[in-house]
């Protein structure tokens, strides 16, 4: 697998209460500008929501609102339940 500098994505998500995640976001290297980062928002069409400098500025731009990158499958820490509807099985 190759990498490149100017074809990745990251899924950021908003910690949520009682459901996971209570909101993402994606950033991407902007195809125009070399260097900058943008932060769409999916539920917006992809909508441009911030257009960062570089991608130290996004993760900064992100971490100010609580943002976490995804890591693989992520797990509630705290102990609440997704609230599906379906009662959990234990």
């Amino acid at each position: 697998m190759a990498i490149y500098d100017d074809k990745w994505f990251e899924v950021w998500y908003s910690d949520g209460t009682d459901v996971a995640p209570t909101y993402l976001y994606i950033a991407m290297p902007d195809p125009t500008e070399r260097g900058r980062v943008l932060i769409l928002d999916p539920i917006e069409k992809n909508k441009v929501v911030y257009k960062a400098l570089d991608y130290e500025d996004a993760m900064q731009w992100l971490r100010e609102d609580d943002f976490s990158l995804v890591d693989g499958r992520q797990f509630p820490d705290d102990g609440w339940l997704l609230h599906t509807g379906e009662t959990p099985r234990v």
